[in-house]
């Protein structure tokens, strides 16, 4: 006999509904507490909470205001900048895609229920979630919240008019309230829950224009942006940027050295330069700078750091506001 693995959800998620229940004035103490999920706990970065629990709560609270979709007020009033890790980065996107590629990549550090895919159909792209894998009793909220989340994303990134091309939903019913805020054809009782949506890559042309000035000269220069583009999606590797400028790993190098430089150090400047900035200006966690500057493990970020100025950036930013 198979024993099913336990689904969970992060603090931060459970924080979201927590505060957007508050809003709608439900007694989230009683709610919490019947869903047997402590509120005292949610402020620790590193709780996780069971999949059934949060469907529990999902189901009191949305009893309590039939006439409101709660996923969907949810989905849509939640931080985007306050997504673990990766909200900085994702509102600093200009594509869609690779906004979306953030959050699927990422989306463990959220729990451990959440399994979106992102499907190519060449027409258009299908984000499918797949959070029931081993719930046998799990609430349509618990889909249709991170859909409404998605779209939050995708408005945060494209414009507040932005709109799916169509949306699949396994719920029967049709709501109206879900018609109007995704603003597309919706098919009820389909068999999967699926955002479809088409990309515009309409910042490629300068890409591509600097490009192909730098299949002449100034390769390094071309370097540097398309390095600021790609470090916070994990794909910054020598292999990545030549192929990205149309050339061989070998001749990008090439190029490279005769304008007196290398990929690594190019690579090691750019980190250096923007880990700094962001421990001196802002108040994010070490773990979201490492994430920013392109690194996959935290305990990479701090040789790199000690190699670059002898010490942690822990201590470095606090000598920093020593003196200020």
């Amino acid at each position: 006999m198979f024993e099913t693995r336990m689904r969970t959800l992060s603090s931060w998620w459970l924080r979201a509904m927590a505060e957007s229940f508050k809003w709608q004035g439900l007694p989230i103490n009683a709610l919490f507490s019947q869903a047997h999920i402590s509120l005292n706990d949610l402020s620790s970065q590193t709780a996780r909470y069971p999949q059934a629990s949060v469907s529990t709560l999902w189901k009191q609270a949305q009893a309590m205001l039939p006439d409101i979709h709660l996923g969907i007020y949810v989905g849509s009033n939640m931080n985007v900048r306050a997504i673990p890790v990766v909200g900085m980065a994702i509102i600093q996107s200009t594509q869609l895609l690779s906004a979306f590629r953030l959050i699927l990549r990422y989306q463990k550090l959220m729990g451990d229920t959440h399994n979106v895919s992102l499907i190519d159909h060449g027409a258009e792209y299908e984000l499918r979630f797949n959070f029931s894998d081993g719930e046998r009793d799990m609430s349509l909220l618990s889909y249709e919240a991170p859909m409404a989340f998605c779209l939050k994303i995708a408005r945060t990134v494209k414009g507040k008019n932005w709109h799916p091309s169509r949306i699949c939903l396994q719920r029967k019913e049709h709501l109206a309230e879900i018609n109007e805020h995704f603003n597309c054809p919706v098919e009820y009782g389909s068999k999967t829950h699926s955002l479809f949506f088409c990309e515009q890559t309409d910042a490629q042309p300068f890409i591509a224009g600097q490009i192909k000035v730098a299949t002449q000269s100034n390769v390094s220069h071309v370097l540097r942006i398309l390095l600021e583009e790609h470090l916070t999606l994990g794909e910054c590797g020598c292999k990545d940027m030549a192929k990205a400028l149309n050339m061989s790993e070998k001749t990008l190098q090439r190029r490279l050295a005769k304008e007196g430089t290398n990929f690594s150090q190019e690579l090691a400047n750019l980190r250096q330069q923007r880990s700094t900035t962001l421990l001196v200006e802002t108040d994010l966690s070490l773990t979201e700078i490492a994430f920013l500057c392109g690194y996959s493990e935290v305990s990479a970020f701090y040789h790199a750091f000690n190699r670059w100025h002898g010490m942690s950036p822990k201590i470095y930013r606090q000598q920093i506001k020593m003196h200020e």
